[in-house]
């Protein structure tokens, strides 16, 4: 093996561990579903809802933990499948220690909740929950 190849090698090794420890510094400390109400409707394929939804989590996610009491609600989307939301963080965590917990319950949700048209989640430290309706 010459040295051009073991150095790309190498570097190709360092940079997967560095993702993977990234990846793994995002866990939330306290991510153990404490309550959860799931809409029994799953989301209709292909429908508008799945991109509003997205990008509501990563709003919810992004700005309520910024706020003076821990707490975002928004909604993204127009006439055609909006989605709603709403995220907290109990008033004892930091503005890092929330958008972790947030973060980590925004990309459990789908799970927890199978994809469901509404859903409601609450972890020990955070809670999120959006609905296809205003609430």
């Amino acid at each position: 093996m010459d040295r051009n190849a073991f150095f790309l090698l190498l570097l190709a090794g360092v940079t997967h561990a560095c993702i993977f420890m990234t990846s793994y510094k995002v866990q939330a400390d306290n991510a153990l579903v404490v309550s959860k109400t799931c809409d029994p409707r799953g989301i209709p394929q292909g429908s508008q809802f799945w991109g509003h939804l997205g990008f509501l989590l990563e709003e919810l996610t992004a700005n309520a933990p910024y706020t003076p009491q821990l707490y975002f609600k928004t909604r993204i989307g127009g006439e055609y499948a909006p989605a709603f939301g709403e995220a907290h963080c109990q008033p004892y965590c930091s503005p890092s220690s929330c958008e972790a917990c947030l973060r980590q319950l925004s990309m459990d949700i789908w799970g927890i909740c199978n994809n469901a048209l509404g859903a409601h989640v609450e972890y020990g430290d955070c809670g999120i929950h959006y609905e296809c309706f205003y609430f």
